[in-house]
Parts: structure tokens; sequence; C-alpha cells
């Protein structure tokens, strides 16, 4: 049947992962979502699965920290399967 090699020829794409900038930018704008709060891009990186934020204000740790499931719930949405599995600083 066309489907099967269509649906085989799908299954290469669906082991790509995004890419650092991607998920750096959709962190950010998850945190801006659910805490108004703007973070740089600059400020996130991305690491085996791992978002780690650099900031060194420790209230804003909290309000993240507090609101984490929030924040990953969001970017599973946006990002996918392959989103974040963790939030960290």
């Amino acid at each position: 049947m066309p489907w099967e090699n269509i649906g085989k020829f799908l299954e290469r794409f669906s082991s790509f992962k995004p890419t650092k900038g991607f998920v750096q930018d959709e962190a950010a704008m998850a945190i801006e979502k659910v805490l108004n709060l703007k973070i740089s891009p600059d400020d996130i990186e991305w690491r085996t699965g791992v978002v780690y934020i650099k900031i060194k204000n420790s209230s804003l740790k909290n309000e993240i920290f507090l609101n984490k499931e929030k924040i990953l719930e969001i970017l599973k949405e946006r990002v996918g399967t392959k989103a974040p599995k963790d939030l960290r600083f």
C-alpha cells in the first residue's frame, strides 16, 4: 500500500530533535507566559533533555521552581515529544 511507504518515509523525521536555539526561545516564552517575566534566551541552556536557567536572583528561581510543571507542560505542547524533561538552575 502507498500509505505504508509514506509512513516509513515519515518515520525518518520523527528522530530529529529540535535545535538548541528553538528550545531556548520556547523556554523563554513559556516562562514569560506563566510568570509574565522576560528572560533572555541567552540565559537559558538546553543539554541532554534538561533546560538550565542561569539567573542569580533567588526569588525568581523560587517562582520558576514553583511553576515548573506548568512551564514544562507548555514546552511539551510547543516542542513535542522531544521536549525538555526538567528545569534546573
